[in-house]
């Protein structure tokens, strides 16, 4: 019993270990659907999302989001067809403008807004969705680095319920 708790709390140890985006990995249906689920990312560099996300639409991948998607994770909204992403009754999506962070050694890191970015980023989204940011205080050239986060009835104005077919 003692080992068989020993190997549960390791096997635990490297998932927590695992970066999101590895978590989000392709799941092949028997349908012979290519779908890869979003449960938890926090976002990162824009670039490496957009070449993701370019990738999935050309290769026609379904998007099901069931958890958390975050920062550069949201541009899923511009860069994928509507039909192929859809939310659960969990996802959550949570945008800000985007920063650049300045490393020296021996000092603390730098976080600034990267304006350029943040207009890249902001103007990828939907009319819909740049509509709802704005409303809410970010046009996409300002800095507003705190998260606005979109769930229930706002979420789904943005992305389609989920349906049977598409977790089948």
């Amino acid at each position: 019993m003692k080992l068989l708790q020993l190997a549960l709390a390791g096997v635990l140890m490297l998932c927590a270990l695992v970066p999101a985006s590895a978590r989000d990995v392709p799941v092949q249906f028997e349908s012979g659907h290519n779908v890869t689920f979003i449960t938890d990312d926090p976002g990162g560099v824009i670039v490496e999302f957009v070449k993701k996300y370019s990738d999935m639409r050309d290769a026609r991948t379904k998007v099901i989001l069931s958890g958390q998607c975050v920062s550069a994770c949201t541009l899923m909204l511009g860069l994928l067809r509507p039909e192929q992403v859809c939310a659960t009754p969990d996802a959550v999506l949570g945008f800000h403008s985007a920063s650049v962070v300045s490393q020296e050694t021996g000092k603390p890191d730098v976080v600034e807004h990267a304006p350029e970015m943040s207009q890249l980023v902001f103007n990828s989204y939907p009319a819909k969705v740049r509509a709802f940011l704005a409303a809410r205080g970010w046009s996409g050239s300002n800095a507003h680095p705190d998260i606005i986060w979109v769930r229930g009835k706002n979420l789904r104005k943005m992305i389609r319920p989920c349906t049977e077919a598409d977790l089948s």
